[in-house]
């Protein structure tokens, strides 16, 4: 049978490579949540079920998304994560390691690949999956507000989504009322937050538009999805949108115990179209 459909998919050496499977017989199903299996090169939609890699995670799971990282291949499971070498001229020598038996992921939307490397979320952080497959936690600077957000929140709702434009991770939870958002600046490794109020009730997910901008979809006041651009979502003035947004940088260490400091100035860059806008600034 060629009738294999699946639920993660990612592209390596013109093979397509897809996780967590069912194929279709002539007389049954079989549903096969640890397989990976790859394509034939060059035809991404004809995928041989003899061409297929059985993950045997001793804590049992299931795989939740797939990424190519360099040359390799990334599983991300309930339990574990794991790497597979595929030579690109014969994958059928591939090799297979579970790099990482302690760290699971949540789910597929707690996945966002950069280009420096994977973010993903497991059950008690935000980790970062580096090109030589080392693994550190993102969310220590943040682990009070992180542990508080994430005893409260549904983990299913947990969202990360890179933004190549500005080079920044967001993370959502999805609350019912004003919306959390938490951003990571990959350039300067800081947290800050986008605390959104207003007529919204909850971002639901995030995407890109063809010019690398961030997409938000809200529930709106109605609970009907509404689709708005991030360079227009922080406009107080917008009737459809009005949201009030502040930016929080975090604890900013400015002295040692033996010296003191004083703040003379703080630079502070807007844009806007038109109009008055009010900026605060709390120190």
């Amino acid at each position: 049978s060629l009738d294999v459909k699946f639920k993660y998919a990612t592209m390596l050496n013109g093979r397509q490579f897809v996780g967590n499977v069912k194929i279709t017989g002539d007389e049954d199903t079989e549903e096969y949540p640890n397989f990976v299996m790859y394509s034939n090169p060059g035809s991404p939609d004809s995928i041989p079920t003899s061409n297929f890699i059985k993950l045997d995670d001793l804590q049992g799971g299931e795989i939740v998304g797939i990424e190519t990282l360099m040359s390799d291949i990334v599983v991300f499971m309930t339990k574990g994560i794991f790497r597979i070498n595929v030579p690109s001229g014969d994958p059928t020598n591939w090799s297979l390691v579970e790099n990482h038996p302690n760290i699971g992921c949540l789910h597929d939307r707690a996945i966002a690949k950069a280009p420096n490397g994977i973010y993903f979320g497991s059950k008690n952080a935000i980790h970062f999956l580096d090109s030589g497959f080392s693994v550190k936690s993102i969310t220590e600077p943040i682990k009070s507000s992180w542990q508080s957000k994430s005893s409260t929140s549904s983990e299913e709702t947990l969202n990360l989504q890179y933004d190549p434009k500005y080079n920044r991770l967001y993370v959502s939870w999805f609350p019912a009322g004003d919306t959390v958002m938490y951003v990571f600046d990959i350039t300067r490794q800081v947290w800050y937050q986008y605390l959104y109020s207003g007529n919204n009730t909850g971002i639901k997910h995030m995407s890109l538009n063809h010019n690398n901008e961030m997409l938000f979809i809200d529930r709106g006041s109605s609970s009907n999805l509404q689709l708005a651009e991030g360079s227009n979502y922080n406009d107080t003035n917008n009737s459809s949108y009005p949201v009030i947004v502040t930016m929080k940088t975090g604890k900013q260490i400015l002295s040692t115990l033996d010296n003191k400091t004083r703040v003379r100035r703080v630079n502070t860059i807007t844009e806007r179209g038109g109009g008055s806008v009010a900026l605060d600034l709390d120190v």
